[in-house]
Protein backbone atom coordinates (compact mmCIF):
# COMPACT_ATOMS: atom_id res chain seq x y z
CA UNK A 1 0.00 0.00 0.00
CA UNK A 2 1.40 3.80 -0.78
CA UNK A 3 1.79 5.82 1.52
CA UNK A 4 0.51 9.45 0.91
CA UNK A 5 2.86 12.22 0.50
CA UNK A 6 4.48 13.73 3.40
CA UNK A 7 3.45 17.53 3.44
CA UNK A 8 5.99 20.26 4.92
CA UNK A 9 5.02 23.69 6.17
CA UNK A 10 7.62 26.57 5.72
CA UNK A 11 6.58 28.38 9.02
CA UNK A 12 9.88 31.14 8.13
CA UNK A 13 8.87 34.95 7.69
CA UNK A 14 7.33 35.61 4.13
CA UNK A 15 10.28 37.86 3.50
CA UNK A 16 12.87 35.40 4.41
CA UNK A 17 11.42 32.60 2.05
CA UNK A 18 11.09 35.07 -0.74
CA UNK A 19 14.78 36.37 -0.06
CA UNK A 20 15.97 32.26 -0.05
CA UNK A 21 14.08 31.60 -3.39
CA UNK A 22 15.53 34.95 -4.68
CA UNK A 23 18.78 34.94 -3.57
CA UNK A 24 20.91 33.96 -6.47
CA UNK A 25 19.08 36.43 -8.81
CA UNK A 26 19.22 39.41 -6.00
CA UNK A 27 23.27 38.52 -6.03
CA UNK A 28 23.10 38.95 -9.47
CA UNK A 29 21.11 41.80 -9.76
CA UNK A 30 23.21 43.67 -7.21
CA UNK A 31 26.83 42.53 -9.04
CA UNK A 32 25.74 43.92 -12.29
CA UNK A 33 24.23 46.97 -10.62
CA UNK A 34 27.38 47.62 -9.41
CA UNK A 35 29.08 47.36 -12.28
CA UNK A 36 27.14 49.80 -14.17
CA UNK A 37 27.77 52.15 -11.37
CA UNK A 38 31.91 51.66 -11.32
CA UNK A 39 31.22 52.16 -15.56
CA UNK A 40 29.93 55.47 -15.60
CA UNK A 41 32.52 56.84 -13.33
CA UNK A 42 35.63 58.77 -14.48
CA UNK A 43 38.71 56.71 -15.04
CA UNK A 44 41.56 57.36 -12.47
CA UNK A 45 44.70 59.03 -13.65
CA UNK A 46 46.98 56.58 -15.45
CA UNK A 47 44.30 54.68 -17.36
CA UNK A 48 42.30 55.38 -20.04
CA UNK A 49 38.86 54.89 -20.71
CA UNK A 50 39.32 51.94 -22.24
CA UNK A 51 41.30 50.13 -19.87
CA UNK A 52 39.10 51.61 -17.13
CA UNK A 53 36.19 49.48 -19.07
CA UNK A 54 38.13 46.71 -19.00
CA UNK A 55 38.78 46.85 -15.31
CA UNK A 56 35.19 46.99 -14.29
CA UNK A 57 34.59 43.72 -16.62
CA UNK A 58 37.36 42.32 -14.52
CA UNK A 59 35.84 43.00 -11.23
CA UNK A 60 32.40 41.33 -12.41
CA UNK A 61 34.51 38.94 -13.41
CA UNK A 62 35.87 37.81 -10.26
CA UNK A 63 32.99 38.74 -8.33
CA UNK A 64 31.46 35.73 -10.76
CA UNK A 65 33.69 33.41 -10.56
CA UNK A 66 34.25 33.52 -7.23
CA UNK A 67 30.25 33.44 -6.04
CA UNK A 68 29.87 30.90 -8.75
CA UNK A 69 26.03 32.85 -9.35
CA UNK A 70 26.07 31.93 -12.38
CA UNK A 71 28.15 28.90 -14.58
CA UNK A 72 31.56 29.91 -14.94
CA UNK A 73 31.06 29.64 -18.70
CA UNK A 74 28.56 32.40 -18.78
CA UNK A 75 30.50 34.73 -17.48
CA UNK A 76 32.79 33.82 -20.10
CA UNK A 77 30.49 34.37 -22.89
CA UNK A 78 29.69 37.74 -21.17
CA UNK A 79 32.50 39.13 -21.34
CA UNK A 80 33.51 37.57 -25.17
CA UNK A 81 30.49 39.63 -26.04
CA UNK A 82 30.85 42.41 -23.72
CA UNK A 83 34.46 43.63 -24.81
CA UNK A 84 32.89 44.49 -28.24
CA UNK A 85 29.65 46.15 -27.06
CA UNK A 86 31.55 48.49 -24.75
CA UNK A 87 33.49 49.61 -27.53
CA UNK A 88 36.86 48.06 -26.28
CA UNK A 89 37.96 46.03 -29.31
CA UNK A 90 36.90 45.01 -32.57
CA UNK A 91 34.36 42.17 -32.28
CA UNK A 92 36.53 40.08 -35.13
CA UNK A 93 39.45 40.15 -32.99
CA UNK A 94 38.06 39.75 -29.87
CA UNK A 95 36.10 36.77 -31.11
CA UNK A 96 39.94 35.86 -32.72
CA UNK A 97 41.23 35.32 -28.94
CA UNK A 98 38.62 32.61 -28.44
CA UNK A 99 39.75 30.68 -30.98
CA UNK A 100 43.70 30.31 -29.93
CA UNK A 101 45.85 26.55 -29.91
CA UNK A 102 45.09 25.95 -25.94
CA UNK A 103 41.43 25.56 -26.26
CA UNK A 104 42.16 23.35 -29.42
CA UNK A 105 44.38 21.43 -27.26
CA UNK A 106 41.60 21.00 -24.66
CA UNK A 107 39.45 19.77 -26.83
CA UNK A 108 41.48 17.36 -27.76
CA UNK A 109 42.47 16.01 -24.81
CA UNK A 110 38.17 15.97 -23.74
CA UNK A 111 38.25 13.71 -26.63
CA UNK A 112 41.24 11.41 -26.64
CA UNK A 113 40.46 11.19 -22.51
CA UNK A 114 36.60 10.54 -23.46
CA UNK A 115 37.79 7.20 -26.26
CA UNK A 116 39.49 5.94 -23.37
CA UNK A 117 36.27 5.82 -21.51
CA UNK A 118 33.79 5.21 -23.97
CA UNK A 119 35.75 1.75 -25.13
CA UNK A 120 35.97 0.56 -21.51
CA UNK A 121 39.72 0.67 -21.52
CA UNK A 122 40.04 3.02 -18.75
CA UNK A 123 38.05 0.77 -16.21
CA UNK A 124 39.45 -2.02 -17.32
CA UNK A 125 42.73 -0.73 -16.38
CA UNK A 126 41.21 0.72 -12.99
CA UNK A 127 39.74 -2.68 -12.26
CA UNK A 128 42.97 -4.75 -13.14
CA UNK A 129 45.12 -2.68 -10.75
CA UNK A 130 42.61 -2.63 -7.76
CA UNK A 131 42.26 -6.44 -7.88
CA UNK A 132 45.60 -6.95 -8.32
CA UNK A 133 46.97 -4.32 -5.66
CA UNK A 134 44.42 -3.73 -3.09
CA UNK A 135 44.26 -6.96 -1.46
CA UNK A 136 44.08 -5.25 2.21
CA UNK A 137 42.54 -1.73 3.13
CA UNK A 138 45.69 0.17 3.07
CA UNK A 139 46.79 -1.11 -0.54
CA UNK A 140 43.03 -1.30 -1.66
CA UNK A 141 43.19 2.52 -0.56
CA UNK A 142 46.85 2.95 -2.62
CA UNK A 143 45.63 1.80 -5.03
CA UNK A 144 42.62 4.12 -5.56
CA UNK A 145 45.30 7.26 -4.72
CA UNK A 146 48.18 6.05 -7.26
CA UNK A 147 45.46 5.22 -10.02
CA UNK A 148 44.01 8.64 -9.19
CA UNK A 149 47.13 10.38 -9.62
CA UNK A 150 48.82 8.47 -12.13
CA UNK A 151 45.65 8.27 -14.54
CA UNK A 152 45.62 12.20 -14.03
CA UNK A 153 49.11 12.80 -15.26
CA UNK A 154 47.60 11.10 -19.17
CA UNK A 155 43.66 12.32 -18.85
CA UNK A 156 42.16 15.41 -17.79
CA UNK A 157 41.96 14.73 -13.53
CA UNK A 158 38.22 15.62 -13.70
CA UNK A 159 37.82 12.38 -15.65
CA UNK A 160 39.79 10.38 -14.05
CA UNK A 161 38.03 11.01 -10.91
CA UNK A 162 34.24 10.73 -12.69
CA UNK A 163 35.84 7.11 -13.87
CA UNK A 164 36.90 6.33 -10.87
CA UNK A 165 34.02 7.60 -8.52
CA UNK A 166 31.18 4.89 -9.38
CA UNK A 167 33.94 2.24 -8.63
CA UNK A 168 34.57 3.49 -5.56
CA UNK A 169 31.00 3.52 -4.77
CA UNK A 170 30.38 0.01 -5.63
CA UNK A 171 33.46 -0.72 -2.92
CA UNK A 172 32.09 1.24 -0.36
CA UNK A 173 28.63 -0.09 -0.96
CA UNK A 174 29.80 -4.19 -0.92
CA UNK A 175 32.01 -3.10 2.25
CA UNK A 176 28.73 -1.17 3.85
CA UNK A 177 30.48 1.49 4.99
CA UNK A 178 28.16 4.55 6.80
CA UNK A 179 28.16 7.46 4.83
CA UNK A 180 30.04 10.50 6.74
CA UNK A 181 30.99 8.40 10.17
CA UNK A 182 32.87 5.50 8.23
CA UNK A 183 36.88 6.56 9.00
CA UNK A 184 37.70 4.12 6.29
CA UNK A 185 35.24 5.20 3.82
CA UNK A 186 36.53 8.88 4.30
CA UNK A 187 40.15 7.72 3.44
CA UNK A 188 38.70 6.17 0.13
CA UNK A 189 37.09 9.26 -0.86
CA UNK A 190 39.84 11.48 -0.25
CA UNK A 191 42.27 9.33 -1.49
CA UNK A 192 40.28 9.57 -5.13
CA UNK A 193 40.15 13.32 -4.99
CA UNK A 194 43.38 14.21 -3.75
CA UNK A 195 44.99 11.42 -6.10
CA UNK A 196 43.55 12.98 -9.02
CA UNK A 197 44.27 16.83 -7.74
CA UNK A 198 47.98 15.89 -7.23
CA UNK A 199 48.62 13.53 -10.23
CA UNK A 200 47.04 16.49 -12.30
CA UNK A 201 49.31 18.73 -11.86
CA UNK A 202 52.50 16.27 -13.14
CA UNK A 203 51.78 16.79 -16.58
CA UNK A 204 50.33 19.52 -19.02
CA UNK A 205 47.57 16.58 -19.60
CA UNK A 206 46.14 16.56 -16.15
CA UNK A 207 43.56 19.57 -16.84
CA UNK A 208 42.84 23.10 -18.99
CA UNK A 209 44.72 25.06 -16.30
CA UNK A 210 48.22 24.44 -17.93
CA UNK A 211 47.50 25.45 -21.42
CA UNK A 212 45.48 28.50 -20.58
CA UNK A 213 48.46 29.73 -18.84
CA UNK A 214 51.38 28.89 -21.38
CA UNK A 215 48.75 30.69 -23.60
CA UNK A 216 48.10 33.63 -21.75
CA UNK A 217 52.50 33.46 -21.18
CA UNK A 218 53.31 33.63 -25.09
CA UNK A 219 50.66 36.50 -25.76
CA UNK A 220 51.51 38.36 -22.47
CA UNK A 221 55.55 38.40 -23.81
CA UNK A 222 54.65 38.50 -27.67
CA UNK A 223 55.93 35.22 -28.15
CA UNK A 224 59.44 35.61 -26.33
CA UNK A 225 58.38 33.00 -23.95
CA UNK A 226 56.57 29.93 -23.75
CA UNK A 227 56.24 26.96 -21.35
CA UNK A 228 57.07 23.78 -23.20
CA UNK A 229 55.26 20.47 -22.40
CA UNK A 230 58.23 18.15 -21.43
CA UNK A 231 59.92 21.42 -19.70
CA UNK A 232 56.41 21.65 -17.33
CA UNK A 233 57.00 18.07 -16.08
CA UNK A 234 60.59 18.89 -15.41
CA UNK A 235 59.76 21.46 -13.18
CA UNK A 236 56.55 20.49 -11.61
CA UNK A 237 58.03 16.58 -10.73
CA UNK A 238 59.34 16.87 -7.85
CA UNK A 239 56.41 18.12 -5.98
CA UNK A 240 54.58 15.36 -7.30
CA UNK A 241 55.68 12.66 -4.75
CA UNK A 242 56.19 14.69 -1.84
CA UNK A 243 53.10 15.99 -2.04
CA UNK A 244 51.57 12.63 -2.49
CA UNK A 245 53.59 11.11 0.32
CA UNK A 246 52.34 14.30 2.45
CA UNK A 247 48.87 13.44 1.55
CA UNK A 248 49.06 10.10 2.63
CA UNK A 249 50.50 11.02 5.88
CA UNK A 250 47.88 13.65 6.58
CA UNK A 251 45.27 10.69 6.11
CA UNK A 252 46.71 8.59 8.35
CA UNK A 253 47.14 11.65 10.61
CA UNK A 254 43.59 12.83 10.76
CA UNK A 255 42.08 9.57 10.03
CA UNK A 256 42.04 6.32 11.87
CA UNK A 257 40.30 3.72 9.70
CA UNK A 258 38.37 0.61 11.58
CA UNK A 259 38.87 -2.60 10.94
CA UNK A 260 37.29 -3.69 7.76
CA UNK A 261 37.53 -6.95 5.47
CA UNK A 262 37.95 -5.95 1.79
CA UNK A 263 37.17 -9.35 0.33
CA UNK A 264 33.47 -8.06 -0.29
CA UNK A 265 34.66 -5.24 -2.14
CA UNK A 266 37.39 -7.23 -4.18
CA UNK A 267 34.58 -9.79 -5.30
CA UNK A 268 32.34 -7.32 -6.28
CA UNK A 269 35.21 -5.59 -8.57
CA UNK A 270 35.83 -9.61 -9.82
CA UNK A 271 32.35 -9.61 -11.23
CA UNK A 272 32.65 -6.46 -13.17
CA UNK A 273 35.95 -7.17 -14.65
CA UNK A 274 34.78 -10.59 -16.24
CA UNK A 275 31.94 -8.57 -17.12
CA UNK A 276 33.72 -6.34 -19.60
CA UNK A 277 34.68 -10.05 -21.30
CA UNK A 278 37.98 -10.31 -23.49
CA UNK A 279 40.06 -7.00 -24.36
CA UNK A 280 38.46 -5.41 -27.79
CA UNK A 281 39.83 -4.29 -30.76
CA UNK A 282 38.64 -1.11 -30.25
CA UNK A 283 40.51 -0.70 -26.38
CA UNK A 284 43.85 -2.00 -28.13
CA UNK A 285 43.49 0.46 -30.92
CA UNK A 286 42.55 3.73 -28.64
CA UNK A 287 45.26 2.54 -26.42
CA UNK A 288 47.63 1.92 -28.91
CA UNK A 289 46.71 5.53 -30.89
CA UNK A 290 47.15 7.24 -27.28
CA UNK A 291 50.26 5.64 -26.86
CA UNK A 292 51.52 7.31 -30.09
CA UNK A 293 49.93 10.61 -29.02
CA UNK A 294 51.84 10.79 -25.93
CA UNK A 295 55.21 9.92 -27.63
CA UNK A 296 54.95 12.98 -29.68
CA UNK A 297 53.64 15.17 -26.89
CA UNK A 298 56.47 14.59 -25.22
CA UNK A 299 59.29 14.33 -27.54
CA UNK A 300 57.40 16.43 -30.51
CA UNK A 301 55.03 18.83 -28.25
CA UNK A 302 57.53 22.37 -29.24
CA UNK A 303 58.08 21.11 -32.86
CA UNK A 304 54.84 20.01 -34.11
CA UNK A 305 52.24 22.45 -31.42
CA UNK A 306 50.68 20.17 -28.65
CA UNK A 307 46.91 21.03 -30.42
CA UNK A 308 48.09 20.00 -33.31
CA UNK A 309 49.54 16.29 -32.52
CA UNK A 310 45.86 16.15 -30.39
CA UNK A 311 43.90 17.24 -33.50
CA UNK A 312 45.69 14.48 -35.79
CA UNK A 313 45.32 11.85 -32.91
CA UNK A 314 41.11 12.49 -33.11
CA UNK A 315 41.16 12.59 -37.00
CA UNK A 316 42.87 8.48 -36.30
CA UNK A 317 40.53 7.39 -34.01
CA UNK A 318 37.83 8.41 -36.60
CA UNK A 319 39.28 7.02 -39.80
CA UNK A 320 40.27 4.04 -37.85
CA UNK A 321 36.54 3.49 -36.81
CA UNK A 322 37.68 3.65 -32.84
CA UNK A 323 35.41 5.81 -31.53
CA UNK A 324 32.31 7.77 -32.82
CA UNK A 325 31.03 10.86 -32.24
CA UNK A 326 28.25 9.84 -30.11
CA UNK A 327 30.31 7.54 -27.93
CA UNK A 328 32.28 10.03 -27.14
CA UNK A 329 30.47 13.49 -26.94
CA UNK A 330 28.96 13.08 -23.29
CA UNK A 331 32.56 13.23 -22.07
CA UNK A 332 33.50 16.33 -23.84
CA UNK A 333 32.85 19.14 -21.17
CA UNK A 334 32.07 22.25 -23.64
CA UNK A 335 31.76 24.32 -20.07
CA UNK A 336 35.54 23.96 -19.50
CA UNK A 337 36.12 25.17 -23.28
CA UNK A 338 34.18 28.01 -23.20
CA UNK A 339 35.67 29.06 -19.99
CA UNK A 340 38.93 28.42 -21.39
CA UNK A 341 38.13 30.35 -24.52
CA UNK A 342 36.51 33.48 -22.13
CA UNK A 343 39.47 33.44 -20.00
CA UNK A 344 42.15 33.70 -22.34
CA UNK A 345 39.96 36.45 -23.98
CA UNK A 346 39.64 38.64 -20.31
CA UNK A 347 43.48 38.53 -20.49
CA UNK A 348 44.17 38.89 -24.00
CA UNK A 349 42.13 42.17 -23.23
CA UNK A 350 43.79 43.71 -19.72
CA UNK A 351 47.19 43.04 -20.92
CA UNK A 352 46.43 45.09 -24.21
CA UNK A 353 44.36 47.62 -23.02
CA UNK A 354 46.79 48.32 -19.94
CA UNK A 355 44.63 47.62 -17.36
CA UNK A 356 46.76 44.74 -16.24
CA UNK A 357 49.67 46.86 -16.02
CA UNK A 358 47.79 49.42 -14.00
CA UNK A 359 46.28 46.76 -11.65
CA UNK A 360 49.09 44.80 -11.02
CA UNK A 361 51.20 48.51 -9.57
CA UNK A 362 48.54 49.08 -7.60
CA UNK A 363 48.42 45.52 -5.83
CA UNK A 364 52.62 45.19 -5.84
CA UNK A 365 54.55 48.11 -6.92
CA UNK A 366 55.74 50.64 -4.24
CA UNK A 367 55.30 47.86 -0.85
CA UNK A 368 56.97 44.82 -2.35
CA UNK A 369 60.38 45.18 -3.31
CA UNK A 370 62.15 41.95 -3.49
CA UNK A 371 61.55 39.70 -5.85
CA UNK A 372 61.29 36.79 -3.53
CA UNK A 373 58.39 38.59 -1.53
CA UNK A 374 56.60 39.21 -4.95
CA UNK A 375 56.72 35.72 -6.20
CA UNK A 376 55.69 34.34 -2.39
CA UNK A 377 52.71 36.82 -2.02
CA UNK A 378 51.94 35.74 -6.01
CA UNK A 379 51.76 32.02 -4.61
CA UNK A 380 49.90 32.98 -1.42
CA UNK A 381 47.09 34.60 -3.30
CA UNK A 382 46.84 31.58 -6.01
CA UNK A 383 45.79 29.18 -3.12
CA UNK A 384 43.78 31.46 -1.33
CA UNK A 385 41.66 32.01 -4.35
CA UNK A 386 41.83 28.60 -5.40
CA UNK A 387 39.96 27.81 -2.25
CA UNK A 388 36.82 29.67 -3.47
CA UNK A 389 36.92 29.69 -7.02
CA UNK A 390 37.79 27.06 -10.03
CA UNK A 391 41.52 27.54 -10.23
CA UNK A 392 41.06 28.29 -13.58
CA UNK A 393 39.91 31.11 -13.19
CA UNK A 394 42.66 32.06 -10.73
CA UNK A 395 44.92 31.43 -13.42
CA UNK A 396 42.53 33.75 -15.37
CA UNK A 397 42.78 36.45 -12.41
CA UNK A 398 46.34 36.74 -11.41
CA UNK A 399 48.55 35.73 -14.44
CA UNK A 400 47.59 38.83 -16.69
CA UNK A 401 48.57 41.13 -13.80
CA UNK A 402 51.88 39.15 -12.83
CA UNK A 403 53.51 39.12 -16.25
CA UNK A 404 53.18 42.96 -16.65
CA UNK A 405 55.32 43.42 -13.23
CA UNK A 406 57.97 40.32 -14.39
CA UNK A 407 60.27 43.13 -15.75
CA UNK A 408 59.92 45.85 -12.66
CA UNK A 409 60.98 42.31 -10.22
CA UNK A 410 63.67 41.35 -13.01
CA UNK A 411 62.00 37.85 -13.01
CA UNK A 412 61.03 35.57 -15.53
CA UNK A 413 57.95 35.37 -17.11
CA UNK A 414 57.94 31.63 -16.86
CA UNK A 415 58.99 31.61 -12.77
CA UNK A 416 56.31 33.73 -12.84
CA UNK A 417 53.96 31.39 -14.57
CA UNK A 418 55.21 28.71 -12.36
CA UNK A 419 54.20 30.55 -9.65
CA UNK A 420 50.80 30.58 -10.28
CA UNK A 421 49.83 27.43 -11.93
CA UNK A 422 51.66 25.07 -9.20
CA UNK A 423 49.54 26.96 -5.78
CA UNK A 424 46.48 27.18 -7.84
CA UNK A 425 46.53 23.08 -7.90
CA UNK A 426 46.47 22.77 -4.07
CA UNK A 427 42.32 22.95 -3.99
CA UNK A 428 42.10 20.75 -1.32
CA UNK A 429 40.31 23.16 1.25
CA UNK A 430 36.41 23.27 -0.20
CA UNK A 431 34.59 21.43 -3.49
CA UNK A 432 34.00 24.57 -5.31
CA UNK A 433 37.96 24.58 -6.49
CA UNK A 434 37.85 21.33 -8.80
CA UNK A 435 35.35 18.64 -9.87
CA UNK A 436 37.86 15.75 -8.04
CA UNK A 437 36.84 17.55 -5.05
CA UNK A 438 33.24 18.59 -5.65
CA UNK A 439 33.09 14.29 -6.85
CA UNK A 440 34.63 13.39 -3.46
CA UNK A 441 32.15 15.71 -1.05
CA UNK A 442 29.07 14.40 -3.42
CA UNK A 443 29.61 11.18 -2.02
CA UNK A 444 28.17 12.22 1.73
CA UNK A 445 31.03 10.17 2.85
CA UNK A 446 33.08 13.14 3.80
CA UNK A 447 31.58 15.96 6.30
CA UNK A 448 32.68 19.47 5.10
CA UNK A 449 34.32 20.05 8.55
CA UNK A 450 36.94 17.49 7.81
CA UNK A 451 37.16 18.52 4.26
CA UNK A 452 38.08 21.68 5.44
CA UNK A 453 40.85 20.73 8.43
CA UNK A 454 42.50 18.24 5.96
CA UNK A 455 42.69 20.75 3.09
CA UNK A 456 43.86 23.26 4.92
CA UNK A 457 46.79 21.06 6.22
CA UNK A 458 47.75 19.89 3.08
CA UNK A 459 47.82 22.85 1.42
CA UNK A 460 50.40 24.20 4.05
CA UNK A 461 52.36 21.53 3.09
CA UNK A 462 51.60 22.04 -1.13
CA UNK A 463 53.26 25.73 -0.21
CA UNK A 464 56.09 24.23 1.93
CA UNK A 465 56.50 21.75 -1.64
CA UNK A 466 56.36 25.58 -3.89
CA UNK A 467 59.25 27.00 -1.36
CA UNK A 468 61.38 23.42 -1.97
CA UNK A 469 61.10 23.93 -5.64
CA UNK A 470 61.73 28.12 -5.36
CA UNK A 471 64.49 28.25 -3.15
CA UNK A 472 66.14 24.69 -3.70
CA UNK A 473 65.60 22.36 -6.78
CA UNK A 474 64.46 25.41 -9.54
CA UNK A 475 68.10 27.23 -8.78
CA UNK A 476 69.80 23.66 -9.02
CA UNK A 477 68.59 22.96 -12.29
CA UNK A 478 69.47 26.97 -13.46
CA UNK A 479 65.80 27.82 -13.93
CA UNK A 480 65.66 30.86 -11.42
Amino acid sequence: MNESPKIFIDRRPLWIVAFDRLRRGIVVAILFALFVVFLNQDAPAGLTPEAYKVLCLFGLCVALWSSNVIPLSVTSLFVIGAVPLLDIMDASQVYAFFGNKAVFFILGAFILSGSMIACGLSVRLSLWVIENWGHDPRKLMASIYLLGAVGSCFMSEHAVAAMLFPIVTEIVSALQLAPGRSQYGKMLYFALGWGCIIGGATTVLGGGRVPLAVEMLEKGTENEHTLGILQYSVLSFPVIPVLLICGWVVLGFLFKAEAVDVTPALDTLERKALGLGKISYKEMGVGAVMAVTLFFWFAFGDTFGIANIAIMAIVALFVLNLITWQAVEPHVNWAIILMYGGAICLGEVMAESGAALWLAEQLFHGWIQSPTAFLLILAMLSVLFTTFMSNSAVIAILLPPALTLCQTYEISPVVATMTVILPSNFAFILPIATPASALAYSSRYIPLGDMVRAGLLLSALGMGCYLLLLWGYWPLIGFV
